[in-house]
């Protein structure tokens, strides 16, 4: 066996020499290459938010709007089968989930309306008021209802109500 070392030597030079051109001429990103698709990620993220952050609240007001509706439709039941609306004293909403103490109600009664304490998407419970019906305020309805709506305060411009302003006037 004849070894000549001085081929295998020069093919592994030879070998080294290459690979180290094709590091040299193989294309990476630069660091303001990596930094550019950083900040155009960052400002389409910012406009994604932007642009999905109102829809949230919006469908938390839309599904109170509609828990309104449900709770208006439980009190007009509650008003037919006992022929009169919940007062303070049985309890408001609540009359609507638990039977009246009042013997003649309590007969009359078919609930429950509701099956769970309304409470608006903010898990806030809702506002029920009687209204005297010789009472100088005319809303068209024989009660108040009302959620405090996103600030969670009650009697400020973002409260969602049963009944509109104009009927105040």
């Amino acid at each position: 066996m004849n070894f000549n070392m001085s081929d295998n030597h020069g093919q592994t030079i030879e070998r080294n020499r290459t690979l180290k051109k094709q590091l040299r001429t193989r294309s990476g990103f630069t660091l303001i290459e990596v930094l550019l698709v950083m900040v155009i990620l960052a400002m389409l993220a910012g406009v994604a938010i932007v642009m999905f952050s109102g829809t949230e609240e919006g469908a938390k007001i839309d599904t109170t709007k509609l828990k309104l509706t449900e709770i208006e439709k439980a009190l007009g039941l509650y008003n037919m089968h006992v022929k009169h609306y919940p007062t303070e004293e049985e309890g408001g909403l609540e009359a609507l989930r638990k039977k009246p103490s009042d013997e003649d109600a309590a007969k009359k009664w078919r609930g429950p309306y509701l099956t769970e304490k309304p409470k608006d998407a903010w898990d806030k419970p809702f506002h029920y008021e009687p209204v005297d019906s010789e009472s100088t305020e005319n809303i068209g309805k024989p009660y108040k209802l009302w959620s405090e709506g996103p600030d969670k305060q009650s009697e400020t411009d973002d409260d969602i109500r049963s009944w509109s302003e104009e009927d105040t006037e």
